[in-house]
């Protein structure tokens, strides 16, 4: 019973911290929902339609062909409950060229790598009665290989390919972690009908899930699959005649959870930066970015605050993106 109620708080405590917003704490995978950049998540979380950095390819891995160059990325978060979520990755259009030095048109591609962590540290454990049992941490991780194919100028296909890795320390009656990996994929499209329209489509987490197996912590444990909702998202962006404007939106469903709505605005001087705002979900965030350049390097310093909303407090995100 000791064993039992410590373990009932912890996963308590994990549910609760892991969801961004209601009606994700419920479901495995919360992290992969929280959204990830400066940019995009002052932008209301509505990037799926825009092939412009480096965490296009995690949003839609059909976006990766129409990046504008090599792409590299980091991102960090300070969310309540101490919570963390940590992004890096990389990114690149492949354009195969001839003998001669000149790009071919027809089938470009686009490739990426990331890795999403997320966790919690210092849980105080206690027991039935009260009883101090130590402290412990949760951790999350999913580590992402993208690859996607453009036929023609204005359409692309992509997938990601997904591990996906959970740890809780200390948990098992030998104190040892207890730990999960799974497997899971995302499938994106894209398509730009005009050069100021773009859409995008995700079907993401398929597959996923994770597998516990608690035959170290109790007498008789047993296996248990913790699957992710499998969710559809729709993208749209938008510039209008006025290029320093970029408009988006974007609609979330999943079958275990309602439906979610995305929306975001850019203003941006390529020279100097940009300021954004957004609803994500009806959550209000903002942030603004500044452009350098570093040894003939273009790099991006972003900044993103999302409301409270639900939550205690509200979340900081910081990024930092070169382009090269």
């Amino acid at each position: 019973m000791k064993r039992f109620g410590m373990i009932a708080l912890l996963l308590l405590m994990v549910v609760q911290g892991a969801a961004a917003s209601e009606g994700d704490g419920g479901y495995a995978g919360a992290f992969l929902r929280m959204g990830i950049g400066a940019r995009a998540k002052a932008m209301g979380d509505a990037f799926s339609a825009v092939p412009e950095d480096a965490f296009a390819g995690v949003y839609n891995p059909a976006l990766l062909p129409h990046l504008p160059g090599r792409q590299a990325a980091l991102s960090y978060a300070f969310l309540p409950l101490d919570r963390k979520l940590d992004f890096i990755g990389y990114a690149q259009p492949l354009r195969p060229k001839s003998d001669d030095g000149e790009e071919h048109n027809p089938l470009r591609a686009g490739f990426g790598l990331a890795w999403i962590h997320a966790g919690v540290d210092e849980i105080d454990g206690r027991d039935l009665a009260g009883n101090p049992t130590g402290e412990y941490s949760f951790s999350e991780n999913a580590f992402f290989l993208s690859f996607a194919l453009s036929p023609a100028e204005k359409i692309s296909v992509g997938v990601n390919g997904k591990i996906l890795y959970a740890r809780m320390p200390g948990i098992n009656n030998d104190e040892s972690a207890v730990t999960s990996m799974g497997l899971g994929v995302d499938f994106g499209a894209y398509y730009a009908p005009f050069k100021a329209l773009s859409l995008g489509l995700v079907l993401r987490d398929n597959l996923s899930k994770y597998t516990w197996n608690t035959e170290k912590v109790w007498e008789r444990g047993t296996s248990v699959n913790d699957r992710f909702p499998r969710t559809l998202r729709l993208a749209v962006a938008y510039r209008p005649p006025v290029q320093w404007l970029l408009l988006t939106a974007e609609t979330e469903d999943a079958k275990e959870q309602n439906p979610r709505y995305h929306f975001g605005a850019e203003a941006a001087l390529p020279a100097v930066g940009a300021l954004r705002a957004g609803l994500d979900d009806g959550q209000l965030t903002f942030g603004l970015g500044c452009n350098l350049q570093v040894y003939g390097k273009t790099m991006a310093l972003n900044y993103a605050y999302a409301a409270p909303g639900d939550g205690p407090r509200a979340d900081h995100i910081f990024a930092w993106h070169v382009s090269f």
